[in-house]
Parts: C-alpha cells; sequence; structure tokens
C-alpha cells in the first residue's frame, strides 16, 4: 500500500480555563522534558502571573518580538537537547520563538495571547529585518493549546485580523488553481480541500459574536487547519496569494503606514476581487461578510492609499516573489 505521512501536532487543546493545565496536557500525550523555557512579554506575564506560576518552567524569558536581530540575542544554556520552548504571546513573540527552536533545533509548543493570524500553527515565521519584514522557513510547533478565556480579553481588532487571514484563503486557492491551469503548477489536492473548509465555519458570523466561545473556537480551529495545510502542500500556496503579495508590497513601499498582517490581506482581497477577477458575486459576499464582521471599517480606519499608491502597490505585488497570481494576467 502506498501513502504519505503528514506531520500534525502532538498536542491540539481549545478550551476555557486551560493556560494552567500545560504540565497536564503534556503529561496526558506522554511528553516529558528535562527543562520547559517559557517566551511571553513582560506585559502578559505580569497580566497572567497568577496562572503561569502554577506552571513548572525552568526559566522564563521576556522578549518583545517581531524582530529577528532579538533571536540571535537569546542565549541558551549549553545542554538544551531535552528542553521545550514555549511561546506564550502574539504573533510577534510566537513568530520570534519560531526562529529560536529552528536556530537551536528545539521542540516548541505555542499557546496564543490573541488570533490575528496563522503564525500559531504554521511553517512560516514573519519578522522585521533590518528594517523590513521577512519570511522565513521554519518547523511548526508541536503542539497549539488556545485558551479561550484568554484569548477574549484581548482587543477585537486581533481577532478580526485573524478572520482577515483565515478568510483571505479562499483567494489563494484561487491563484494557486489559476497557476496549476497556466503553468501547470501542481496542487496538493488535500491541502487545497483543507484551506478552503477551514475558512467556512467562520463565513456565518458578525461582529457581535467575536468573544463567543462558539467564534473563537472556530477562528483558533480555522487558522490550524489554514497552517496545517501549508505543512501538507509543504508551501504557503494554501494560504497565500495575490492578497497576501499586496500586503508584502505594503511592509516593503510603505512600512511606516502598515497595520496589521491580516487586515492588510483582507484589504489586499478586495482589491484583487473587485479589480482582477471577473466574478461580482463573489466581490459582493466578500463586502458584506467584511461589513457584518466589522473588518470593513477596521480597514477604512487603518489603511488609506490613493489610487496611485494602489497601482504603485500592485506593481511591487507582481514581483514581490516569484509566484504566479491573477496580478501576472493584467
Amino acid at each position: 500500500m502506498f501513502y504519505k505521512t503528514i506531520q500534525i501536532p502532538v498536542v491540539l487543546e481549545i478550551g476555557n480555563d486551560i493556560l494552567k493545565n500545560i504540565d497536564d496536557i503534556l503529561k496526558k500525550e506522554h511528553l516529558y522534558f528535562g527543562s520547559k523555557i517559557l517566551f511571553t512579554s513582560d506585559e502578559l506575564y505580569l497580566l497572567y502571573k497568577n496562572i503561569l506560576d502554577k506552571v513548572l518552567f525552568n526559566e522564563i524569558i521576556f522578549v518583545k518580538g517581531g524582530f529577528f536581530e532579538e533571536s540571535n540575542e537569546i542565549l541558551l544554556g549549553d545542554d538544551m537537547s531535552d528542553s521545550l520552548l514555549v511561546a506564550f504571546g502574539g504573533g510577534s513573540v510566537i513568530d520570534l520563538v519560531k526562529v529560536i527552536a529552528d536556530r537551536f533545533n528545539l521542540p516548541y509548543l505555542t499557546i496564543p495571547s490573541a488570533l490575528s493570524n496563522d503564525s500559531i500553527y504554521s511553517p512560516v515565521a514573519r519578522l522585521n529585518k533590518r528594517g523590513r519584514k521577512r519570511s522565513f522557513g521554519v518547523p511548526p510547533p508541536i503542539g497549539i493549546i488556545a485558551d479561550i478565556d484568554i484569548i477574549k480579553t484581548s482587543p477585537p481588532v486581533l481577532q478580526l485580523s485573524g478572520v482577515g487571514d483565515l478568510v483571505s484563503n479562499l483567494s489563494a486557492i484561487k491563484d494557486w488553481k489559476l497557476a496549476n491551469e497556466i503553468l501547470g503548477e501542481p496542487i496538493n489536492h488535500f491541502a487545497y480541500t483543507l484551506s478552503s473548509q477551514s475558512a467556512n465555519p467562520i463565513l456565518s458570523y458578525k461582529f457581535e459574536d467575536i468573544r463567543s466561545d462558539n467564534f473563537l473556537r472556530d477562528l483558533a480551529s480555522g487558522l490550524i487547519v489554514s497552517g496545517l495545510a501549508m505543512i501538507i502542500a509543504k508551501n504557503s500556496r494554501p494560504a497565500s496569494g495575490s492578497e497576501h503579495l499586496i500586503s508584502h508590497a505594503i511592509d516593503e513601499l510603505y512600512p511606516d503606514r502598515s497595520t496589521f498582517h491580516g487586515l492588510q490581506v483582507a484589504f489586499g482581497q478586495l482589491i484583487v476581487e473587485e479589480k482582477f477577477r471577473n466574478n461580482n458575486k463573489d466581490f459582493s459576499f466578500l463586502c458584506d461578510f467584511f461589513n457584518k464582521m466589522g473588518i470593513q471599517k477596521e480597514i477604512e480606519n487603518r489603511i488609506n492609499f490613493s489610487d496611485t499608491e494602489i497601482n504603485k502597490i500592485i506593481v511591487k505585488a507582481r514581483n514581490m516573489r516569484k509566484r504566479y497570481t491573477i496580478l501576472n494576467i493584467q
């Protein structure tokens, strides 16, 4: 019999009030480490100190996150071969720990304090390096623990950013299919299907739901499945297309005006659907969803480019990387 093996998280826990149960969760999965090192921010540690102190950590390292240079400043002990790195924070902290874990060849666990993007389970880290955002290929985490009670206290714009990042999969797979039709680029149909299905549960929600347990569970699950699709495909195609190229172009051309990644890809998706795809039904559906979700309001408040600047962004996006998308047609 012929088959493919895929890497899935050993630990996957999404629930209420589970941050304090890290040790029990690892034990349940028969995971034992000589030491556990917590990476988090000062602010988060102070906020959740009473919970984190119930977990056995051998060391706590406070980081700012978001910058590649910080990863080179982190020094670990000589014998860390039996250590687990635990990343507790937002995407910037998690992405930093991904790079550190890759550097030291150590397993890591992600515990998101917000659901602002798919960094919680993806083989990509996005960090600033020498003043510009760059993507780094990294191993995925061995597991994810998502405490709904903690996530729901984060600012709503972070969850809306996560929604934008997840829903952009629907644009990314269109570009993947287009590259397959025009260039014969291979498609992993399992990854394609996972990416397509990951966003669907979110489409029935509205802004009033963003602090509900059901919404946060569906958002966390969708972002994790999105990450799994990338791991199976062995590239970011299932979750990154023309809309992400537009976001990357914004980061490159206007770094001082960039905002949350998920909002930028949502903005990019709107541009792509309106200007490049001949499907008014999909564009109208996307506009309606972004309006009822509150994403459109956040885009209008945080992203403001003139028509001339948008054209410049699109030109830059076409040449951001060697990836065929709808932008290459026009």
